[in-house]
């Protein structure tokens, strides 16, 4: 990285990403050692496939089958990915195999209910997984065999892990039976759904986007009432031709019924488009700070 990467992106980020990825490299562990490992389920990419071949070469640790189905994707890819990410991959693989050594000898195990533990294998290895990935990490696999797909041939990354996953299912029905294949099934899906759940972030909001004659009067409720600001643009009707006002605005899901209720008092027949967002950068204030920074904007 040269001089002006380094202060693009400073020294305190990179200790932070590393130990985020180290937080979600132990929960991922911990999760595969006590729910998933000890019910013969199997977790999704090339864990999956670590698994199956630890089953059937047993003299050889899984963590060792880790690292060689990595490292060859990792060398693949090395000219095509960012140094940043390229390295960070490194270090979690190792990170990763390194704790997968030891941990399923320390651990208690969970084989009471193969369902809760499906469930709880499905939500560490979900929460870890977008821990990693949320601070520009990866645990190599699926995630650099699609990034190079998606460069060269425009292949999703969810299509290869989707891929990988069901050939991960169908390998588990063949070696451990029919019933923990479906059991591994539902460990896929609730660590999918956790893993997206953390990587889109706990806090979404929801964007809106309104058409209205009334546009000002609008805009003017919604800063006073709601203290949130609003965008506003000017459009024209293609049908009618007629000019109209266009507002966008970001607020949170507790807000939503409070701005349906304005829009409907001020203009019933707005047109209203409204879609989850996800992550908002820049000035969002909470509903606190909004309506303090309102108070002291108006005039005494």
């Amino acid at each position: 990285m040269d001089s002006k990467d380094k202060k693009k992106y400073p020294l305190r980020k990179h200790a932070r990403n590393i130990l985020m990825q180290l937080t979600g490299s132990v929960i991922i562990v911990v999760g595969y050692a006590i729910f998933i490992h000890p019910n013969e389920l199997l977790p999704g990419g090339v864990w999956g496939l670590s698994a199956i071949l630890n089953h059937y070469f047993g003299i050889i640790p899984m963590p060792v089958f880790l690292v060689l189905l990595n490292t060859p994707l990792l060398i693949w890819g090395w000219n095509k990915l960012h140094l940043r990410f390229a390295l960070y991959t490194a270090y979690v693989i190792a990170l990763q195999s390194a704790l997968l050594a030891f941990a399923p000898d320390i651990l208690p195990f969970y084989t009471d209910n193969p369902l809760l533990a499906c469930f709880f294998g499905g939500l560490f290895t979900g929460l870890g997984g977008g821990i990693v990935v949320r601070y520009h990490g990866s645990g190599g696999g699926t995630d650099i065999v699609g990034i190079i797909l998606k460069t060269k041939y425009d292949i999703s990354v969810g299509a290869i892990s989707l891929f990988v996953n069901g050939f991960v299912v169908c390998c588990a029905s063949l070696v451990f039976g029919f019933e923990p294949a479906m059991y591994t099934i539902v460990n896929l899906v609730v660590s999918s759904a956790v893993f997206t759940r953390v990587l889109e972030g706990l806090n979404s909001k929801r964007n809106m986007m309104i058409i209205s004659k009334k546009g000002g009067e609008i805009a003017s409720r919604l800063i006073r009432d709601l203290g949130r600001g609003v965008t506003m643009m000017k459009g024209e009707g293609g049908y009618t031709h007629q000019p109209k006002d266009v507002l966008f605005c970001v607020v949170s899901r507790f807000e939503l019924a409070g701005l349906k209720e304005i829009i409907l008092e001020v203009d019933p027949e707005a047109f209203v488009c409204i879609n989850q967002t996800y992550e908002v950068m820049g000035a969002f204030p909470r509903k606190g700070r909004s309506q303090h920074l309102l108070h002291k904007a108006e005039p005494k």
